[in-house]
C-alpha cells in the first residue's frame, strides 16, 4: 500500500510542479503586462492549470495498474474541480494575506499557498476523486471453518 501512496505522491507533485510553473508564468504575465489585479490573475491561472492537471492526474498520477475508477470521468472531472475550489478558497486566502499584510511578493505568496493547499488536494483527490472500484472479495465464498 506504501508503495502505490508514494508512487502516487510522487507523480501527484510532478503533475503539480508543472501546473505551478505554469500557473506562475500566467500569473506574471497577466499582473505585470496586462495589469489586472494579483488576486484575479491568480484565479484566471487556477483554472487554466486545473484543466491541465485534471488531464494528468486522471491518466497518469492517479492511475492504478489493473483497476477500474469508481468514478465516470465526468463524475471525476466534477468532483476534481469541487476540491479544487475548496482548495483555490484556503489558497487566495493565503495570497491575499501575504501579499496584503507581510508584504511578500504575490508569486512567492503564491507558492506558498499552493504548497499548503496541496497536501490537502493529494488526500482528496486519492481518497475521493480518482479512488479505485471496490472489488467484491472472494472471501464470502470461502469456507474457512472447514477442515477439508
Amino acid at each position: 500500500m506504501w508503495d502505490q501512496f508514494g508512487l502516487q505522491a510522487v507523480k501527484f507533485c510532478l503533475v503539480g510542479g508543472l501546473g505551478v510553473g505554469f500557473s506562475s508564468g500566467v500569473l506574471y504575465f497577466l499582473t505585470e503586462y496586462l495589469h489586472v489585479y494579483y488576486i484575479y490573475s491568480s484565479w484566471a491561472a487556477a483554472v487554466l492549470t486545473q484543466m491541465a492537471v485534471f488531464v494528468g492526474y486522471k491518466y497518469w498520477a492517479f492511475k492504478l495498474p489493473g483497476t477500474r475508477a469508481a468514478y465516470s470521468t465526468g463524475t471525476q472531472f466534477i468532483i476534481h474541480w469541487l476540491v479544487w475550489g475548496a482548495g483555490l478558497a484556503i489558497a487566495t486566502s493565503i495570497l491575499y494575506s501575504l501579499t496584503t499584510y507581510i508584504h511578500i511578493w504575490y508569486i512567492y505568496s503564491s507558492w506558498v499557498a499552493t504548497a499548503v493547499s496541496a497536501t490537502s488536494n493529494f488526500l482528496s483527490h486519492k481518497f475521493f476523486t480518482y479512488k479505485p472500484e471496490k472489488r467484491p472479495t472472494d472471501d464470502k465464498h470461502q469456507n474457512t471453518s472447514s477442515p477439508y
